[in-house]
């Protein structure tokens, strides 16, 4: 932070020639003091820039003394060259290769020197600094052949899809794991464990982690081994790897075991914010709309801890009469109503200027919450941890409401993610930060990242999913005495280790003993019937350890799963899944329940299946089941073929349902171009779907 009478002189309204005169000179005297930091004299030239148009009013010229500062504070994205021969060299020297009008700040261009020579790099740094600029300016002057990209989010996959399909047109963007590598260039760009479901790609030539303390092995999450699979197979193998991530103190690389990874951390950030503590502090609904009303149609984000806060907190606000409606969105809420669940509280909020994003809304109109927050068709959004990783927004207010993120309490990289969506740039030069409750304390930022520290010990699970020609010695030794003890074969361990080799081992000796008792419950085909899926999920449910997105039990699992495969559109789905009265919880409860159940029949709930399957075929002989059926209508929601992948590139799943018979369902990049000719020629589609599409596909 910038030393108070710095800041109230910057900030200061009582203008005129004189008093910028002063002003900037108080800030030039400030930069010949030896004491400041680098931070600092970025902070300083942000708040002028900031101020910049009214300076300009009162004292005709001023821009070029701020636009010096911006120079030798190095940052050039927002420096315009005087004609002077050095400056004109400085902001050459910091264009970024290959990127079209796009300049590195100072911090960007010594973190792209070590990588655009080679070498291996973590960089630790605030969520503002443009730590994926660097992947962008990387491949644009090196021309890989083969890029893997591992997000954190679907949401933020769908974001850098779009955002590289328009930057590199030549090469493949393979986003979904039945895409065949077609080109000589392409980039495998997914979660971990989408990655990891299409077995084993080529060693590439570019590795890159996004979020690389979600390695950090202490949570024991099951996403986090999965994460560090991926990297213990490439970490080696790949020509280059780039992990990046939120700032640390606390180096996670020992460089003395891994000489070949360069670590470095900066605190460098081109935009800045006001930390502004709430009073009275804590997560009241009163204090929120007071705050919300204050702005004037400015886009606020506010972070809630889970789904029922997010909903709670739109419903205490349209309670207290925050109405910022307009007849688009009174528009849009209806659709929503027809073609999901009339009671949606999402529509309610949607018609009174409020959208909601978190993980239990379906992906396309999630992804139309924030094109409808970014283009200021809404001023506030209310979200989880979900869109704070990585996803950009234009919000110029972050209203921290909670301090939890669902149970635990706000640890401290998601904490700083929040506070780093405050500001854009070229958007907002300052952000604001309003936090409800105290900071989050700071705590040990200790990564437990053993592949990063040169350790060889890899637990036996991870050992069993990794080529040989990944391992050492030793650990190819280790791996061949663990599929020596252990009854279920290698290939179903490879495929499936992460959930553990001896919980494994318990479902598929469950399925022995089936056999050795004649009980054919799980020899079933097609779709199966309410107990045939049942049996498959009671061998699962309290052994392996899985998200089972507030589904309780594999009785409640089978209705569910039978209702969605048996259904003709979502709405009846939903319908169905919130049809068990009060015992169930209230209407928003029940809807929000069914819509979780949808995202966990995306991935979470078929891989267990697929387990049990592969499992029978080796105790029972292959071709003794088949759940293929029953997999592929659960997974794509009952959509024909591939069309599913359409709901994550913006078309919501019921346009998808009733234009099914005119697209290509094996095609996925030709439906969506039907889709769009559609959409343009006012075809087979609503006004209301063609507005909704206008967003999400634009």
């Amino acid at each position: 932070m910038i030393a108070p009478t710095l800041l109230r002189q910057i900030e200061s309204d009582d203008l005129s020639a004189e008093r910028v005169v002063a002003i900037l000179d108080l800030a030039s005297r400030y930069w010949m003091n030896g004491d400041r930091t680098e931070e600092q004299d970025v902070e300083i030239v942000i708040r002028l820039l900031e101020r910049l148009p009214l300076y300009e009013e009162h004292l005709k010229g001023s821009k070029a003394i701020v636009h010096a500062l911006a120079r030798q504070a190095g940052l050039f994205p927002y420096f315009e060259p005087s004609g002077d021969l050095s400056d004109d060299i400085a902001y050459e020297v910091h264009r970024a290769p290959g990127l079209e009008g796009v300049y590195f700040h100072a911090g960007q261009r010594e973190v792209f020197s070590l990588l655009s020579s080679g070498k291996n790099v973590v960089l630790s740094a605030p969520t503002s600094f443009g730590k994926t600029l660097l992947v962008d300016a990387l491949i644009a002057s090196r021309s890989p052949s083969s890029v893997i990209m591992v997000v954190p989010t679907i949401a933020l996959l769908e974001e850098r899809r779009r955002r590289l399909k328009s930057l590199f047109p030549h090469y493949q963007i393979i986003t979904q794991a039945f895409q065949e590598i077609l080109s000589p260039k392409y980039i495998v760009l997914g979660t971990q464990e989408r990655i990891l479901e299409r077995g084993d790609l080529p060693d590439p030539d570019l590795f890159v982690i996004d979020e690389f303390y979600k390695l950090d092995l202490t949570s024991g999450d099951l996403r986090a081994k999965s994460l560090n699979l991926l990297l213990a197979r490439y970490i080696d193998t790949a020509k280059q790897v780039y992990l990046l991530g939120p700032s640390i103190d606390t180096n996670p690389v020992d460089t003395e075991a891994r000489p070949d990874v360069t670590y470095v951390s900066t605190e460098y950030s081109p935009v800045t914010a006001n930390v502004i503590h709430v009073e009275p502090p804590g997560t009241d609904p009163d204090t929120l709309f007071k705050v919300l009303d204050g702005f004037t149609h400015e886009p606020s984000l506010v972070y809630c801890r889970s789904p029922k806060s997010a909903r709670t907190a739109s419903r205490e606000l349209s309670d207290r009469g925050y109405e910022r409606g307009s007849d688009t969105l009174a528009q849009i809420a209806e659709w929503l109503r027809k073609n999901y669940h009339e009671d949606w509280y999402l529509a309610e909020a949607l018609e009174n200027g409020i959208g909601i994003h978190h993980g239990r809304v379906p992906r396309a109109i999630a992804f139309l919450m924030v094109q409808l927050f970014n283009k200021r068709e809404i001023d506030t959004l209310l979200c989880t941890s979900t869109l704070i990783e990585g996803v950009n927004t234009a919000a110029k207010n972050v209203l921290i409401y909670d301090k939890y993120i669902s149970r635990k309490k706000l640890d401290r990289f998601t904490f700083n993610n929040i506070k780093g969506r405050a500001g854009r740039m070229f958007k907002h030069y300052i952000g604001n930060i309003y936090l409800f409750n105290p900071d989050a304390p700071t705590a040990s930022d200790q990564l437990d990242i053993p592949l990063l520290k040169g350790s060889d010990v890899l637990p036996d699970q991870t050992l069993v999913q990794l080529p040989d020609a990944s391992l050492s010695e030793r650990n190819r030794t280790r791996k061949r005495q663990v599929l020596e003890a252990t009854p279920v074969p290698e290939a179903i361990l490879k495929r499936f280790g992460k959930y553990g080799i001896s919980e494994l081992e318990l479902v598929y000796e469950s399925i022995i003993e089936l056999q050795q008792s004649d009980d054919e419950r799980l020899l079933w085909n097609g779709l199966g019937s309410f107990r045939e899926v049942l049996s498959v999920a009671d061998l699962v449910w309290g052994v392996l350890d899985f998200n089972k997105h507030d589904v309780h039990s594999s009785r409640q699992f089978a209705f569910l799963a039978n209702k969605l495969c048996r259904a003709d559109s979502i709405a009846e789905f939903i319908s169905a899944a919130t049809s068990g009265g009060d015992r169930f919880g209230d209407m928003d409860t029940q809807i929000d329940k069914a819509f979780s159940f949808l995202r966990g029949a995306e991935f979470s709930f078929v891989e267990p299946v697929q387990i049990v399957q592969e499992m029978v075929h080796s105790v029972f002989g292959e071709g003794s089941c088949d759940y293929s059926k029953f997999i592929g209508d659960l997974s794509s929601w009952g959509l024909p073929g591939k069309l599913k992948a359409l709901e994550e590139l913006g078309v919501p799943a019921p346009i998808i349902m009733r234009l099914a018979d005119y697209l290509e369902p094996e095609d996925v990049d030709t439906s969506l171009a039907i889709i769009q000719s559609f959409a343009a020629e006012g075809r087979h589609l609503s006004q209301t779907e063609r507005l909704i599409l206008s967003y999400t596909l634009d």
